[in-house]
Protein backbone atom coordinates (compact mmCIF):
# COMPACT_ATOMS: atom_id res chain seq x y z
CA UNK A 1 0.00 0.00 0.00
CA UNK A 2 1.39 3.40 -0.96
CA UNK A 3 2.07 6.06 1.64
CA UNK A 4 -0.62 8.28 0.12
CA UNK A 5 -3.29 5.52 0.37
CA UNK A 6 -2.18 4.70 3.92
CA UNK A 7 -2.38 8.35 4.93
CA UNK A 8 -5.85 8.62 3.40
CA UNK A 9 -7.01 5.53 5.30
CA UNK A 10 -5.69 6.93 8.58
CA UNK A 11 -7.51 10.23 7.99
CA UNK A 12 -10.76 8.35 7.24
CA UNK A 13 -10.42 6.28 10.44
CA UNK A 14 -9.83 9.43 12.49
CA UNK A 15 -12.96 11.07 11.00
CA UNK A 16 -15.10 7.98 11.64
CA UNK A 17 -13.81 7.70 15.18
CA UNK A 18 -14.60 11.38 15.82
CA UNK A 19 -18.12 10.90 14.45
CA UNK A 20 -18.70 7.89 16.70
CA UNK A 21 -17.53 9.83 19.74
CA UNK A 22 -19.80 12.74 18.81
CA UNK A 23 -22.77 10.38 18.56
CA UNK A 24 -21.95 8.89 21.95
CA UNK A 25 -21.71 12.34 23.53
CA UNK A 26 -24.99 13.66 22.12
CA UNK A 27 -28.46 12.93 23.53
CA UNK A 28 -31.94 14.18 22.71
CA UNK A 29 -35.27 14.80 24.40
CA UNK A 30 -38.67 15.78 23.07
CA UNK A 31 -40.16 18.85 24.77
CA UNK A 32 -43.91 19.29 24.40
CA UNK A 33 -46.05 22.19 25.68
CA UNK A 34 -49.81 22.08 25.09
CA UNK A 35 -52.50 24.47 26.22
CA UNK A 36 -53.95 27.85 25.25
CA UNK A 37 -52.82 31.46 25.01
CA UNK A 38 -55.62 33.84 26.03
CA UNK A 39 -54.80 37.56 25.70
CA UNK A 40 -52.63 39.85 23.59
CA UNK A 41 -49.21 38.22 23.97
CA UNK A 42 -47.35 36.39 21.22
CA UNK A 43 -45.43 33.58 22.92
CA UNK A 44 -41.88 32.57 22.05
CA UNK A 45 -40.31 29.35 23.36
CA UNK A 46 -36.68 28.62 24.13
CA UNK A 47 -34.75 25.72 25.62
CA UNK A 48 -31.38 26.71 27.08
CA UNK A 49 -29.86 28.98 24.39
CA UNK A 50 -32.01 27.62 21.54
CA UNK A 51 -34.79 30.08 20.65
CA UNK A 52 -37.58 28.71 18.44
CA UNK A 53 -38.37 31.95 16.64
CA UNK A 54 -40.29 30.24 13.80
CA UNK A 55 -42.70 28.50 16.17
CA UNK A 56 -44.36 31.29 18.13
CA UNK A 57 -47.93 31.12 19.45
CA UNK A 58 -50.21 34.03 18.41
CA UNK A 59 -52.74 35.55 20.82
CA UNK A 60 -55.94 33.59 21.50
CA UNK A 61 -54.66 30.43 19.90
CA UNK A 62 -53.80 26.90 21.07
CA UNK A 63 -50.29 26.24 22.34
CA UNK A 64 -49.02 23.16 20.45
CA UNK A 65 -45.25 23.26 20.85
CA UNK A 66 -43.27 20.05 20.28
CA UNK A 67 -39.57 20.04 19.41
CA UNK A 68 -36.55 17.75 19.69
CA UNK A 69 -33.73 19.27 21.75
CA UNK A 70 -30.23 17.78 21.43
CA UNK A 71 -27.52 18.30 24.04
CA UNK A 72 -24.12 17.02 25.17
CA UNK A 73 -24.47 14.03 27.49
CA UNK A 74 -22.48 15.87 30.16
CA UNK A 75 -25.23 18.50 30.49
CA UNK A 76 -27.64 17.60 33.31
CA UNK A 77 -30.19 20.44 33.37
CA UNK A 78 -31.46 23.26 31.18
CA UNK A 79 -34.29 25.76 31.36
CA UNK A 80 -37.46 25.89 29.28
CA UNK A 81 -38.54 29.53 28.99
CA UNK A 82 -41.63 31.11 27.44
CA UNK A 83 -41.64 34.87 26.83
CA UNK A 84 -43.99 37.53 25.59
CA UNK A 85 -42.22 38.25 22.31
CA UNK A 86 -43.24 41.91 22.21
CA UNK A 87 -42.38 42.94 25.78
CA UNK A 88 -39.63 40.37 26.37
CA UNK A 89 -41.22 39.44 29.71
CA UNK A 90 -40.83 35.82 30.79
CA UNK A 91 -44.25 34.33 31.53
CA UNK A 92 -43.22 30.72 32.21
CA UNK A 93 -40.04 28.95 33.25
CA UNK A 94 -39.36 25.28 33.95
CA UNK A 95 -36.14 23.40 34.68
CA UNK A 96 -35.67 20.28 32.56
CA UNK A 97 -33.91 17.28 34.07
CA UNK A 98 -31.63 15.86 31.37
CA UNK A 99 -30.05 13.22 33.58
CA UNK A 100 -33.23 11.19 34.10
CA UNK A 101 -34.48 8.33 31.96
CA UNK A 102 -37.54 10.21 30.63
CA UNK A 103 -36.94 11.35 27.06
CA UNK A 104 -40.41 12.82 26.42
CA UNK A 105 -41.23 15.81 28.62
CA UNK A 106 -44.74 17.28 28.66
CA UNK A 107 -45.97 20.53 30.23
CA UNK A 108 -49.55 21.84 30.20
CA UNK A 109 -49.83 25.62 29.91
CA UNK A 110 -52.82 27.97 29.90
CA UNK A 111 -51.88 31.64 29.87
CA UNK A 112 -54.83 33.82 30.85
CA UNK A 113 -54.11 37.49 30.07
CA UNK A 114 -50.52 37.23 31.23
CA UNK A 115 -51.12 34.95 34.22
CA UNK A 116 -50.55 31.20 34.37
CA UNK A 117 -53.78 29.36 35.15
CA UNK A 118 -53.57 26.49 37.62
CA UNK A 119 -54.36 23.16 35.98
CA UNK A 120 -56.71 21.54 38.50
CA UNK A 121 -56.45 17.93 37.34
CA UNK A 122 -58.22 15.25 39.36
CA UNK A 123 -56.41 12.62 41.40
CA UNK A 124 -56.41 9.23 39.67
CA UNK A 125 -58.96 6.72 40.94
CA UNK A 126 -58.36 3.03 40.02
CA UNK A 127 -62.11 2.36 40.13
CA UNK A 128 -63.06 4.88 37.44
CA UNK A 129 -61.72 7.53 35.03
CA UNK A 130 -61.63 11.27 35.65
CA UNK A 131 -62.50 13.85 32.98
CA UNK A 132 -61.69 17.47 33.81
CA UNK A 133 -62.85 20.46 31.74
CA UNK A 134 -62.17 24.18 32.03
CA UNK A 135 -64.79 26.11 30.04
CA UNK A 136 -63.58 29.54 28.88
CA UNK A 137 -66.52 31.54 27.54
CA UNK A 138 -66.70 35.00 29.14
CA UNK A 139 -69.60 36.04 26.87
CA UNK A 140 -72.11 34.44 29.25
CA UNK A 141 -72.59 32.85 32.66
CA UNK A 142 -75.34 30.55 31.38
CA UNK A 143 -75.04 26.89 32.46
CA UNK A 144 -74.29 24.08 30.00
CA UNK A 145 -74.39 20.31 29.65
CA UNK A 146 -71.62 18.10 28.26
CA UNK A 147 -72.37 14.75 26.62
CA UNK A 148 -70.90 12.23 24.22
CA UNK A 149 -72.87 11.01 21.19
CA UNK A 150 -72.15 7.96 19.04
CA UNK A 151 -72.91 7.19 15.39
CA UNK A 152 -76.22 5.58 16.34
CA UNK A 153 -77.36 8.76 18.08
CA UNK A 154 -77.00 7.35 21.60
CA UNK A 155 -75.89 9.84 24.23
CA UNK A 156 -74.01 9.50 27.51
CA UNK A 157 -73.94 12.41 29.93
CA UNK A 158 -70.52 13.64 31.05
CA UNK A 159 -71.55 16.66 33.18
CA UNK A 160 -74.73 18.70 33.61
CA UNK A 161 -75.58 22.23 34.69
CA UNK A 162 -71.95 23.36 34.43
CA UNK A 163 -70.98 27.02 34.82
CA UNK A 164 -68.23 28.47 32.57
CA UNK A 165 -65.12 30.10 34.00
CA UNK A 166 -64.11 27.20 36.24
CA UNK A 167 -63.22 23.53 36.39
CA UNK A 168 -65.73 20.70 36.24
CA UNK A 169 -64.68 17.19 37.27
CA UNK A 170 -66.56 14.09 36.15
CA UNK A 171 -66.20 10.36 36.69
CA UNK A 172 -66.52 8.34 33.49
CA UNK A 173 -66.51 4.67 32.54
CA UNK A 174 -67.30 3.92 28.88
CA UNK A 175 -70.57 2.01 28.53
CA UNK A 176 -71.99 -0.03 25.68
CA UNK A 177 -71.88 1.90 22.44
CA UNK A 178 -68.90 4.00 23.54
CA UNK A 179 -66.14 1.46 24.11
CA UNK A 180 -64.74 0.78 20.65
CA UNK A 181 -61.69 2.76 19.57
CA UNK A 182 -62.49 2.56 15.85
CA UNK A 183 -65.95 4.14 16.17
CA UNK A 184 -66.72 7.85 15.82
CA UNK A 185 -67.98 9.82 18.81
CA UNK A 186 -68.85 13.50 19.10
CA UNK A 187 -68.36 15.55 22.26
CA UNK A 188 -71.22 18.03 22.54
CA UNK A 189 -71.78 21.20 24.57
CA UNK A 190 -75.38 22.42 24.87
CA UNK A 191 -77.37 24.84 26.95
CA UNK A 192 -78.37 23.18 30.22
CA UNK A 193 -81.40 20.92 29.89
CA UNK A 194 -81.24 20.66 26.08
CA UNK A 195 -79.69 18.30 23.54
CA UNK A 196 -79.61 20.69 20.57
CA UNK A 197 -79.46 24.17 22.09
CA UNK A 198 -75.86 24.70 21.04
CA UNK A 199 -73.90 26.48 23.72
CA UNK A 200 -71.08 28.33 21.99
CA UNK A 201 -72.33 31.14 19.73
CA UNK A 202 -75.55 29.16 19.11
CA UNK A 203 -73.52 27.15 16.60
CA UNK A 204 -73.40 23.37 16.27
CA UNK A 205 -70.02 23.66 14.52
CA UNK A 206 -68.57 25.57 17.45
CA UNK A 207 -70.24 23.41 20.11
CA UNK A 208 -69.21 19.93 18.95
CA UNK A 209 -65.87 18.24 18.36
CA UNK A 210 -64.73 14.82 17.22
CA UNK A 211 -63.58 12.87 20.28
CA UNK A 212 -60.82 11.03 18.35
CA UNK A 213 -57.96 13.39 19.24
CA UNK A 214 -59.17 13.80 22.83
CA UNK A 215 -58.28 10.22 23.76
CA UNK A 216 -61.25 9.46 25.99
CA UNK A 217 -61.08 6.13 27.88
CA UNK A 218 -62.24 3.12 25.84
CA UNK A 219 -63.01 -0.56 26.40
CA UNK A 220 -62.42 -1.49 30.05
CA UNK A 221 -59.88 1.25 30.81
CA UNK A 222 -59.88 2.64 34.36
CA UNK A 223 -57.65 4.86 36.44
CA UNK A 224 -57.09 7.46 33.70
CA UNK A 225 -57.15 11.25 34.16
CA UNK A 226 -57.92 13.42 31.14
CA UNK A 227 -57.92 17.24 31.47
CA UNK A 228 -59.02 19.71 28.77
CA UNK A 229 -59.26 23.45 28.10
CA UNK A 230 -62.40 24.32 26.12
CA UNK A 231 -63.10 27.56 24.24
CA UNK A 232 -64.61 28.50 20.84
CA UNK A 233 -61.90 29.47 18.37
CA UNK A 234 -62.21 31.65 15.30
CA UNK A 235 -63.35 28.77 13.06
CA UNK A 236 -64.12 25.83 15.34
CA UNK A 237 -64.44 24.62 18.91
CA UNK A 238 -61.04 24.21 20.55
CA UNK A 239 -60.76 21.38 23.08
CA UNK A 240 -57.08 21.18 24.02
CA UNK A 241 -55.65 18.22 25.91
CA UNK A 242 -53.63 19.12 28.99
CA UNK A 243 -52.08 15.70 29.51
CA UNK A 244 -49.26 13.76 27.91
CA UNK A 245 -50.26 11.63 24.94
CA UNK A 246 -50.06 8.00 26.09
CA UNK A 247 -47.70 5.64 24.31
CA UNK A 248 -49.46 3.18 22.03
Amino acid sequence: MSKIKLLGLLVLLIILNACNKEEELTKAINVEVWGYNIGDAELEMSVDTTVYRKFTTPPNMPVTFSRIYTFPSAKKEVSLSIKDKTSGKEVYQQQLDLAGSERELFFPLVLMNGSIMKIASSTADPATNKLDFYIHYPQTNEALDIFLKNEAGQRVNIAQNVKPGGWVHASYIPGEGFKEKNKKYMLCFTKAGTTDGWYFEDSEGKSTVDEFSLLFPKNEEKGLVRSYFVTPGAAQLEVIRLFKRPKV
